[in-house]
């Protein structure tokens, strides 16, 4: 009942003030699409292993701009380091830092992309910030209104790159299924007509 109260003392991390600035300034659109791995589906219990990002600007994804961190489940706080070696397993809040500063205000893109959001908002939540401020938007969603389909089915990415003829990679990362996300998100984009 009084778990406010534990947060009252504790300052704002450097990086979430850093990342509220962004949403002050006026800049191009900028989608950032996103895949998390983890090691379940509840945001409250489950840890974040890995996460995949692309950024899209103009309809075109800009491969220099992509972000892959995995995580170690088991590094404590304490293991955080000014930046990440590509291949290295980080601590959670340290990719959670990385991850924030790499989307700044971009509007986020994924499939059934509540999730990944909240898990990574949850984690968010034991470094004392906030939850991400970011629009999101979700394929699946996206997918359903362009066919008018009402049904609660869920539809798997599988589904998804299958209705257009898509090749899926046959490895399984959060990278992998970020590029498969970004490719469906132009689709649908152009499909409904949506501005930059």
């Amino acid at each position: 009942m009084l778990e406010w109260l534990k947060n009252i003392t504790k300052e704002t991390p450097e990086f979430w003030k850093n990342y509220l600035g962004k949403f002050d300034k006026k800049t191009e659109r900028r989608f950032v699409v996103f895949s998390t791995e983890t090691t379940g589906t509840d945001p409250e219990k489950d840890k974040v292993l890995s996460i995949g990002a692309l950024a899209i600007i103009d309809n075109k994804i800009i491969v220099k701009d992509a972000f892959e961190i995995q995580i170690d489940p088991e590094k404590n706080i304490t293991d955080i380091t000014p930046l990440s070696p590509i291949g290295t397993k980080v601590s959670e809040p340290e990719a959670l830092k990385e991850f924030v500063d790499y989307i700044g205000k971009a509007i986020l893109v994924g499939h059934r992309i509540n999730f990944d959001i909240e898990i990574i908002n949850e984690g968010l939540l034991k470094l004392n910030c906030g939850k991400l401020k970011n629009e999101a938007l979700d394929i699946e969603i996206m997918y359903k209104k362009w066919k008018q389909l009402t049904d609660e089915r869920q539809l798997s990415l599988e589904e998804l790159s299958n209705a257009f003829k898509m090749i899926k990679s046959e490895r399984h990362s959060a990278s992998n299924d970020a590029y498969t996300i970004a490719l469906l998100f132009l689709r649908l984009k152009s499909r409904l007509d949506l501005l930059n």
